[in-house]
């Protein structure tokens, strides 16, 4: 268990209905160049999961202190589900970058669950129509709390989740992420 300094914290005192407080990024990836010309849901499920085993501010939630008396603090109940987190989408046919857009905007319109630890991460299929990219290529669309990391440590996280290599490398600072 870990207080949010006030800093963190703030980020969630800011955060209203029309402002949520989320840091997100978007990437588009060839999965014509993966191995087998094919990237599947539950490769990406297990990817992540292994990978997020390194941070753990992405396997926890929040607990809020009696009648706001304090700062929320950080806690892990061990019920985890990474399926909850990483969801899989399609955009309609022809999957246009009007389309995807308009996906985007609505994922990056709804505040995190604040019950349940702050980040999700959508797969999004079926762009197969859009200018400059090869058709068969999905988008990753990240979003996390700003009270859970900051710009620094949200490169950090994509870093890691999106390595090309197969093997899991330390991440800098995650060990003073308790």
């Amino acid at each position: 268990m870990r207080q949010l300094s006030g800093l963190d914290a703030s980020f969630l005192y800011l955060e209203t209905a029309n402002a949520p407080m989320h840091i997100s990024s978007l990437a588009i990836y060839d999965q014509s160049t993966a191995p087998g010309g094919k990237v599947r849901f539950k490769d990406i499920i297990e990817n992540t999961t292994n990978r997020i085993k390194r941070l753990p501010i992405l396997s926890r939630h929040l607990l809020t202190v009696p009648l706001g008396l304090d700062h929320p603090y950080w806690v892990s109940d061990g019920s985890f589900d990474p399926e909850f987190h990483i969801r899989h989408i399609a955009l309609p046919k022809p999957g246009d970058w009007r389309q995807l857009c308009i996906q985007v905007a609505r994922l990056q319109a709804r505040a995190l669950d604040r019950s349940r630890p702050l980040w999700e991460l959508y797969v999004i299929e079926g762009l197969d129509n859009v200018a400059g990219i090869p058709p068969g290529c999905f988008a990753l669309v990240s979003k996390t709390h700003h009270a859970a990391i900051d710009g620094k440590s949200s490169y950090d996280v994509g870093s890691a989740l999106c390595d090309p290599t197969p093997e899991i490398r330390q991440i800098d600072g995650a060990d003073q992420w308790r």
